[in-house]
């Protein structure tokens, strides 16, 4: 048995079911995040690549 604070105890059963949905959470698919981190990924690669091209017009600029 957990003390969670003095007037809270958690049964081994209660211990159990809480990890038991924990584990499951877990693994749950987030299609959402899923779609927020890619086009996050997204987005920085479309930056660097625009200041990339960016030094590089710079640079052919002052050359010439």
């Amino acid at each position: 048995m957990i003390n969670v604070n003095p007037t809270v105890r958690l049964t081994d059963e209660l211990e159990r079911q809480l990890m038991l949905q924990a584990i499951e959470e877990q693994f749950r698919p987030r299609p959402m995040r899923a779609l927020a981190s890619s086009l996050r990924k997204l987005g920085k690669g479309i930056k660097s690549l625009v200041a990339r091209e960016a030094a590089g017009a710079k640079a052919a600029h002052s050359a010439a």
